[in-house]
């Protein structure tokens, strides 16, 4: 790769912290997260997208619904259920390092891409990550009726040499895209070769606010507004509106749709009403007074006579008059005008203010204005405070912390990421992270973001997940458990505070956060008690056997089977003055894991002192003594070790033979 690239992909390995990455690796990580980003408008953990290793010919996949990356299932009925109608792109990335487009590599890359939507039968068999996302596909295409139109497929393949139409690469290409473009599957199918130019492109596109600059002949200027800089109104020519709309290539902007509160609704009754304005010749002159027009807020307007120039804005209100414009965009005529309003703010609050009150005008989900609100703002207010050797970042508005080059985006906490920490650690609710923020919003409303809620428990739950992504990231904890992070931080806290209940109970939220800082600054506690969570975990695992494996994460029953085991390891723990080291005491061995055994201990004075966990008998390992001990065997043991804090499970003893 050149230099240039090179110096991007070192700055993004620096973002994400993804030094221990092979530059292979990296380089994926780095191309997916360039490429979807102009496809979802919320921000999303580039590893989501990535192939497990030895997926043949995938570097990346991504399932984007309405703008918004999805992941499962059930993310899809949520959104399916806020807007009937979806409009949804299958997105597949493979990136090479190299400097020469391979017509084989490309071969591979389009079988890779029919193998996922072969029928079941043709299917070649892959890992259980790539068969969720079939899985989410096929369930997509049931509902394929409240589609305006099928999916669109998007081909990425990435290389860091120079694209040549003269390579002849394109007929091979065509001639394996046909199939595909046959099979009424896809409304349509696009192929990308993206050389190191658009590489680099794309990556300026998505590091750069965006620019542009377009004619608004007719314009009045607005009087002197407390918090705004200047505000215009007047109308602009639809076709020179595309220009705020579309990319180098020539797709839809996603990124300005940020701020907005709904996302494109498809082609519902008024947005269809808005296509067939377009598609009338006389009504399309009329466009100017039949449609209620849209509202810009931009960091910077700077008029030149007719021109303006924008800098950094945001479509907060037009989404769904925006997406029909540019879908017949072909249709457009230079007799059809759109009503603009175009507001410079040097106030977030004025900001805030406009975008609640231009979307009042239509049925609006409050949570879409969650952001709004000050408990948020004061949030944000709090994480800031916090000393910068623990700082996170709290994101109320959508990728607000992606330009900036000097803050880890491992250390940005969204809103989605915020509920789903909180609602694992203080409500004992892993089992729900999985459901919609808009869901889990309206469910939790008398227990979420409450005016009266203390903000370090958010902050606090909000660490613990971070903390678990980052060991995952530096290869510390198996990825296997990305998936089961809210339940690691669930049972963290349940170790730490030796308690199950916390919600409102602000007391005792204040001393259990006391508790909580007090293993965020010790780093070595931290790796303790996740190494202890993982072994709750695992022994709810083992104990939930009816559970299937791809229903665990949101399983109540694991969720309470993980919690109970750590509160009878909290409960052990309070018993080390009864079990010294250098006691002797009667074991029965309950239950063994491949991490753990559990035995019911009896001191020699005939005091039961209930189960407790043994990660180690003697010299060996749980692992490594199967043949020596059994479920039910009674045998006596000497302590050798009982400092809780040393070990991650306190205990060690010595079998006496």
């Amino acid at each position: 790769m050149n230099k240039i690239i090179s110096s991007f992909l070192d700055i993004h390995v620096k973002e994400y912290g993804i030094s221990n990455y092979a530059t292979e690796t990296a380089f994926e990580h780095f191309i997916n997260k360039c490429i979807v980003n102009k496809y979802s408008i919320d921000r999303f953990d580039p590893s989501e997208i990535m192939t497990d290793p030895g997926e043949k010919g995938l570097d990346g996949v991504a399932i984007c619904i309405n703008g918004r990356l999805v992941t499962t299932i059930e993310e899809f009925e949520s959104i399916r259920k806020e807007s009937p109608n979806i409009e949804v792109k299958f997105v597949f990335i493979q990136s090479k390092t190299s400097e020469s487009f391979e017509g084989d590599e490309i071969g591979t890359f389009l079988y890779g891409v029919k193998a996922f939507f072969a029928d079941k039968e043709n299917r070649p068999t892959t890992n259980e990550k790539m068969e969720s996302l079939i899985e989410l596909k096929d369930k997509i295409y049931t509902y394929s009726v409240d589609m305006p139109m099928p999916p669109i497929l998007e081909l990425y393949y990435v290389c860091c040499g120079k694209w040549l139409e003269s390579n002849g690469l394109m007929k091979r290409i065509n001639l394996e895209v046909s199939s595909l473009r046959e099979s009424q599957d896809f409304d349509n199918v696009n192929f990308y070769p993206y050389d190191s130019e658009k590489i680099i492109t794309t990556y300026k596109e998505m590091k750069k606010k965006v620019t542009r600059s377009f004619s608004m002949e007719k314009r009045i200027t607005f009087p002197t507004i407390k918090g705004v800089k200047q505000a215009y109104l007047g109308l602009v020519r639809c076709k020179d509106f595309l220009s705020l709309l579309t990319d180098s290539d020539d797709n839809m902007l996603t990124n300005i749709f940020e701020d907005n509160v709904r996302d494109f609704q498809g082609y519902n009754t008024v947005n269809t009403e808005i296509q067939d304005t377009l598609q009338n010749e006389d009504d399309q002159a009329r466009f100017g007074i039949l449609n209620n027009g849209i509202t810009i807020v931009a960091k910077r307007i700077t008029p030149t006579g007719d021109e303006i120039e924008v800098y950094d804005y945001q479509i907060v209100n037009g989404c769904q008059t925006s997406y029909v414009l540019f879908d017949n965009k072909e249709k457009l005529n230079d007799n059809s005008y759109v009503m603009l309003k175009l507001i410079e703010v040097t106030d977030d609050d004025v900001s805030d203010k406009v975008i609640y009150t231009t979307n009042r005008q239509t049925e609006v989900k409050s949570e879409a204005f969650i952001a709004t609100k000050l408990f948020h703002k004061r949030l944000q207010d709090f994480y800031n405070s916090i000393d910068p050797m623990y700082r996170l970042y709290y994101e109320r508005r959508s990728k607000q912390y992606d330009l900036n080059d000097n803050i880890s985006k491992n250390k940005v906490i969204t809103l989605t990421q915020q509920i789903q920490s909180y609602l694992a650690m203080f409500l004992n609710e892993p089992h729900s992270t999985h459901r919609y923020y808009g869901e889990l919003l309206r469910a939790y409303d008398n227990k979420l973001f409450l005016d009266t809620d203390d903000y370090e428990p958010y902050f606090c739950s909000a660490y613990f997940s971070y903390y678990v992504d980052y060991q995952i990231i530096m290869g510390n904890l198996d990825k296997k458990y990305k998936r089961f992070k809210y339940h690691l931080i669930c049972a963290m806290r349940t170790l730490i505070s030796e308690s199950s209940v916390v919600f409102g109970q602000a007391r005792k939220q204040q001393k259990i956060c006391k508790k909580l800082w007090e293993y965020i600054k010790d780093e070595s506690a931290m790796k303790r008690i996740l190494d202890a969570a993982v072994t709750c975990l695992e022994s709810a695992f083992l104990k939930c056997t009816t559970v299937p494996i791809s229903e665990r994460h949101r399983s109540k029953e694991i969720t309470l089977s993980m919690i109970d085991f750590a509160e009878t390891q909290t409960k052990a723990s309070a018993n080390k003055s009864f079990l010294k080291k250098g006691d002797i005491v009667h074991c029965t061995v309950t239950s063994m894991n491949p991490h753990a055994v559990k035995v019911s201990i009896k001191t020699d004075d005939a005091r039961n002192y209930g189960s407790i966990y043994i990660s180690r008998i003697a010299e060996k390992y749980i692992k490594d003594i199967y043949d020596e001990i059994s479920i039910g065997e009674i045998f006596q043991a000497q302590i050798i070790n009982d400092d809780f804090y040393e070990k991650p499970w306190g205990w060690e003893l010595s079998k006496i033979f």
